[in-house]
């Protein structure tokens, strides 16, 4: 009778996994808050990027050791249009096959990131063929005449032929992975725009710009008719460039979309750190913050923005999550630096609702300190997190996720629960009380998540901080802690590993370097 009972309970958890497998994956909208639906359920990205030229079958297989120490769950990989198809309508698998076949193998998600007609702002991925064929496929001009390195986004042929190559993409895809959903999402271009000039001066693109906005695009930016420059000034050339790249890279994803709808989404090469020339400080026309407005009205088969955020400037970098952190548009770090600076950031991604991290250039390095610095400070982020993403992933998705990221000069933070506060210090020692002035940690590295899952129950997590939670006492009663428990989830289920108490909470809770998970309950009498 027993393995009769077992064998009907394994029997229901394989048709159980088998059912997540068939859902597709999809971005999933709900008051103003965006989740990544994998398998049935919110999923937290925690992305590791190839370098440019790494996604060939033959380099592969050296590319696992730098993913599986970051433990990452997710690889973000290029498919390139000029390997995709080497001749005009003949197009090879090789790449995007080998690309799926060992994620799985390593039991990794996959991002797909279409190097077509933009990359960094340059078309430098085209085939040859269209490379050699300029009077055909026509180049971006300059205000002089002069061909830059962009294909025209107002040349048909330009667009056809990457609507032809992105659609056979997804068409593949689907057959090749559209029951498993290895391939989570896909990035349509690479940081698009116009690098070598503001606008294209080409003739088609001439003609359009000094004729009116099209009516629908007006209506969306309560703008009144006119032409770019009536309505734009000294914005137009920008604006227009950036409606004419949206509607491209928007074609191009309703034909991949018409094949195999997954989620997809376009990345910015950023217009921050005191840059402002479109064009030559950043790529004109890509959906940097000043004109995201247009692009969400341009796109509509773009489900998301993502950012390509290189920065280790607290301030800085929560600025950029601000501008992009809308109730139209999911927090996604579809790029950050390989460096330590920037890892406590992950958290304040998530409690802005973030999607993911992303982290670029995993593999082909170095092995210096510096190096093996940023490796540590990503892979604990990534192990505390991976032990629990998927309730990351739900809490961030409904609000409750709250986090502390350590800001140099600023070595406390308040937390507000509800009925709770989480006071949250950083340099204070690991036992005893901490001095009046707090110093703060030496790399101002600390950072600490707290996910509430009731009103007296917690979830808590960090790297080099301290909390202590205290109760408003409005109605004049205590707080206290009931119960601290260390533990893991195993297969969605909370393990305790041992109770805390006596040293370890007489002066709060205590995070150090090594990933550590609390499950906190409070009560008051």
């Amino acid at each position: 009778m027993f393995r009769v009972r077992l064998w009907a309970g394994c029997l229901s958890i394989l048709l159980a996994s088998q059912a997540w497998a068939t859902e597709q994956p999809r971005l999933v909208q709900q008051q103003g808050r965006f989740a990544l639906f994998v398998d049935g359920a919110p999923y937290t990205v925690m992305a590791a990027q190839l370098h440019n030229s790494s996604a060939w079958p033959e380099i592969l297989p050296s590319i696992w050791p730098s993913v599986e120490a970051l433990h990452a769950n997710t690889l973000e990989a290029p498919v390139y249009w000029e390997q995709f198809e080497p001749q005009s309508g003949h197009f090879d698998t090789t790449n995007i096959d080998a690309l799926i076949d060992q994620s799985r193998q390593h039991g990794v998600r996959l991002i797909l990131l279409w190097f077509g007609s933009w990359k960094n702002g340059q078309m430098h991925y085209v085939p040859t063929w269209i490379k050699n064929d300029p009077v055909h496929y026509p180049r971006a001009q300059d205000e002089h005449g002069e061909p830059v390195e962009d294909l025209s986004p107002y040349a048909d042929a330009n667009l056809q032929a990457d609507k032809t190559a992105f659609a056979a993409l997804m068409h593949h895809l689907k057959q090749k992975d559209g029951q498993q959903h290895t391939v989570i999402l896909v990035q349509v271009e690479n940081e698009p725009g116009m690098i070598g000039s503001i606008r294209d001066h080409g003739a088609a693109a001439n003609a359009l710009f000094n004729d009116k906005l099209p009516a629908q695009l007006a209506a969306s930016l309560h703008k009144p008719t006119g032409t770019w420059s009536d309505v734009f000034s000294a914005d137009a050339d920008e604006m227009f460039n950036a409606y004419g790249v949206a509607r491209y890279i928007d074609q191009v994803a309703a034909a991949g979309k018409a094949e195999y709808p997954l989620p997809m989404y376009v990345n910015a090469w950023l217009r921050y750190k005191g840059k402002h020339l479109p064009g030559y400080d950043y790529p004109s026309g890509g959906a940097t913050w000043n004109v995201l407005d247009l692009w969400k009205a341009s796109a509509s088969h773009i489900d998301f923005v993502g950012t390509d955020l290189y920065s280790t400037d607290y301030n800085e970098f929560t600025k950029v999550v601000d501008q992009y952190a809308r109730s139209d548009n999911p927090v996604w770090i579809s790029e950050t630096g390989y460096e330590a600076g920037n890892a406590p950031y992950f958290f304040h991604v998530l409690a802005k609702g973030g999607i993911g991290f992303s982290i670029f250039g995993v593999d082909n390095d170095e092995d210096t300190s510096k190096r093996q610095a940023a490796t540590a400070a990503h892979a604990r982020n990534f192990q505390l997190v991976g032990a629990m993403q998927r309730q990351v992933a739900q809490a961030a998705f409904v609000g409750q996720l709250f986090a502390a990221v350590e800001q140099p000069g600023q070595p406390q933070k308040t937390l507000d629960l509800g009925r709770w506060q989480a006071r949250v210090s950083f340099g204070a020692p690991m036992w005893g009380d901490a001095p009046a002035e707090l110093p703060g940690n030496p790399s101002a590295d600390g950072h600490l998540l707290i996910i509430r899952q009731s009103a007296t129950e917690f979830l808590v997590a960090g790297i080099n901080a301290r909390v202590e939670f205290e109760r408003h006492d409005d109605d004049h009663r205590h707080g206290q802690l009931l119960r601290v428990e260390q533990g893991s989830f195993v297969n969605g289920q909370w393990q305790v590993k041992r109770l805390w108490n006596g040293d370890e909470t007489d002066y709060g809770l205590n995070f150090g370097t090594q990933p550590t998970m609390l499950r906190v309950t409070v009560g008051s009498y």
